[in-house]
């Protein structure tokens, strides 16, 4: 089963899931806390789709918890509970709280903390809500732990997995919308605009996730970078599948349509192995042969230009052709330009 499936990535969120609430219960137990639910709840929601994004939601789970403890601590001193002073604690924590959550969105667990302690503040208020804070800290650390021992996952690694999947649909979307420019039948190609821009979501989730940088031959880059370039690749083609709308005229075509065939199966095959190099941050395949197809389409433009007979209308959508695999070069060699060079 490959690592990036969906599949996959299900069995292990559950496995990993499974162990966390385990780890949780244990420890727990075994420390005698009060509030086991508390440790279990933590363990089970802080479990994210990667290494770097469960640490991240371990330590904004605390860091959120220990907020809204003491500032349901702050409200129960000053305000009082019991009666209208426990309505007033809950409008000022809460509030508060709030308005912190509304800042920085990762601390938004303290108002459950806030909410909680006020309302049932027990016997013992602060022994109570350190009690209470130390469980969601044990349960949150399950987390982070299964997270690095259990199926792991990095998730620059992930990024990576995804945009090489994003860079190969760009391949089979290029190539698609010259066979759409080449012949009078149109295909539909929002599947395959569908599929990139699910590949792209993804990776921008995982290159959120990250806490690492990519070495790429002397410079140190972050997932992000890949990410942009790949999305403005994706955006030439777009403008690409917009000029594809409408096939070349005849003449056009009986000159071009070798050149483009050739340079489409080209660019697909090409992509499809700069998306495999990607993936494992190797340096991508020579260009020469890319590149030297998409000069034979130049070349045919050349040609056909000399020979004139178009109107207006069709030498500009066969203009629109010429720039849009200048545009493609461009961009390709922008991404080419983010990936380890050659030895």
């Amino acid at each position: 089963m490959p690592a990036g499936s969906g599949l996959w990535q299900a069995i292990r969120f559950a496995v990993q899931t499974v162990a966390a609430v385990l780890v949780s219960y244990g420890l727990a137990t075994v420390l005698a806390l009060p509030d086991v639910s508390w440790a279990i709840f933590s363990a089970l929601f802080v479990i994210q789709s990667s290494i770097g994004g469960t640490v991240s939601a371990a330590a904004d789970r605390m860091a959120g918890a220990l907020l809204g403890a003491v500032m349901a601590l702050a409200c129960i001193f000053v305000i009082g509970i019991g009666e209208w002073r426990t309505v007033l604690a809950l409008v000022a924590g809460v509030g508060a709280m709030a308005l912190v959550a509304g800042a920085r969105p990762q601390f938004s667990y303290g108002l459950v903390t806030v909410a909680i302690l006020i309302l049932a503040p027990g016997t013992q208020v602060v022994e109570d809500a350190l009690l209470k804070v130390a469980a969601i800290a044990l349960g949150s650390a399950a987390g982070a732990l299964a997270s690095v021992l259990v199926l792991p996952r990095r998730a620059h690694l992930a990024a990576e997995q995804h945009l090489a999947r994003a860079v190969a649909g760009c391949g089979a979307l290029l190539s698609a919308c010259m066979a759409k420019m080449l012949a009078r039948d149109a295909p539909d190609l929002r599947a395959v605009h569908a599929s990139i821009s699910d590949e792209l979501t993804l990776a921008g989730k995982m290159s959120r996730q990250s806490r690492l940088r990519l070495r790429l031959g002397s410079e140190q880059r972050r997932p992000s970078e890949l990410l942009r370039q790949v999305e403005r690749l994706w955006y030439t083609l777009a403008l690409v599948d917009r000029l594809s709308g409408e096939p070349l005229p005849e003449q056009a075509r009986r000159l071009l349509a070798e050149p483009v065939r050739d340079a489409a199966r080209e660019a697909e095959d090409f992509l499809r192995k700069t998306g495999d190099a990607l993936a494992r941050m190797q340096p991508p395949p020579p260009a020469d042969r890319f590149h030297d197809r998409i000069c034979a389409i130049a070349a045919a433009m050349d040609r056909l230009h000399r020979e004139g007979g178009l109107t207006r209308q069709e030498a500009e959508r066969t203009f629109g052709l010429s720039f849009a695999w200048e545009q493609v070069s461009h961009s390709v060699n922008e991404l080419l330009a983010l990936l380890p060079e050659q030895p």
